[in-house]
C-alpha cells in the first residue's frame, strides 16, 4: 500500500486489484462497457502522444490541444454539474504550466515504481499549475488530463475511484490522488512485467490497468 497512508484504504484492496489485472482485466473490453468517442479520443491522444514524444512540442501543437480537450470532453469532464473553462482558456492554461510539465517529463527519465519521489513531487506541483474547470472541482479534470500527457505516470480518478479505494464520502481532494497515484505504483510494482495485460482496446497503458481494475471490482 502506499507509504505514509493517511486515509484509511479498504482492507485487501491491493490484492483484489492485483488479482483483476492478472486474470480478468480484458473484461474492461467487454460490450458493457461504453467505447464510442470515449474510447476513439484515447487513441487519438495517445497516439498523439507518441508522435511528439517531448512534452513541449505536444503543448506546442494546435492539434494535440484540441484532440487533448475533445478527450476531456468525451470523458464526461463538460457534464453534469462539471464544466469546463472555453478552448482558448484551457489552451491558455495548459501552455502556461508548459515548465511543470517538463519537470514531470526530466523526472521521468529515472522513474521506478519504488525510485519515484522526485515524479510523485513533480506531479503534485503540475496539479497545482492546472486549472482547466469553471467549476471548483480539480482532482478529476486534473488526473484524466496529466493521464492523457503521461498514461504511465498518471492515474485517472474519478469520484467512482475514491469510493472504491476508501470508506465511503472519502471525497476526492489533491491529498487523497497522491494518495491514489502511489498505490497505483505499489501495485504495478508488484506485478511481474505488468506490460503483458495490455492490449488495443482499453487497456493501453500501464496506470490504466489499475484504472480499469477498480472499474471491475
Amino acid at each position: 500500500m502506499a507509504r505514509n497512508t493517511k486515509y484509511a484504504l479498504k482492507r485487501n484492496t491491493h490484492t483484489i486489484l492485483t488479482n483483476i489485472i492478472k486474470t480478468r482485466i480484458a473484461d474492461i473490453n467487454l460490450p458493457r462497457y461504453p467505447k464510442g468517442p470515449a474510447l476513439h479520443f484515447y487513441h487519438r491522444v495517445l497516439v498523439l502522444r507518441r508522435q511528439f514524444p517531448s512534452v513541449s512540442s505536444f503543448l506546442a501543437s494546435n492539434d494535440c490541444i484540441e484532440i487533448l480537450y475533445a478527450a476531456l470532453l468525451a470523458w464526461d469532464m463538460n457534464s453534469r454539474a462539471a464544466k469546463m473553462k472555453d478552448y482558448a482558456d484551457f489552451k491558455s492554461n495548459l501552455q502556461g504550466a508548459c515548465a511543470a510539465f517538463q519537470a514531470v517529463e526530466a523526472a521521468s527519465q529515472s522513474f521506478t515504481w519504488t525510485s519515484r519521489t522526485t515524479v510523485v513531487q513533480t506531479v503534485s506541483s503540475l496539479f497545482d499549475s492546472l486549472c482547466l474547470m469553471k467549476t471548483e472541482g480539480r482532482v478529476v479534470s486534473n488526473s484524466k488530463c496529466m493521464h492523457f500527457v503521461f498514461p504511465d505516470l498518471c492515474i485517472p480518478a474519478d469520484s467512482h475511484s475514491f469510493e472504491k479505494h476508501y470508506r465511503k464520502n472519502a471525497g476526492g481532494t489533491k491529498d487523497r490522488f497522491m494518495e491514489v497515484l502511489e498505490f497505483s505504483y505499489d501495485i504495478l510494482n508488484g506485478i511481474q512485467n505488468p506490460q503483458q495485460y495490455l492490449d488495443n482496446v482499453w487497456n493501453a497503458s500501464l496506470t490504466k490497468l489499475v484504472d480499469n481494475a477498480v472499474i471491475l471490482m
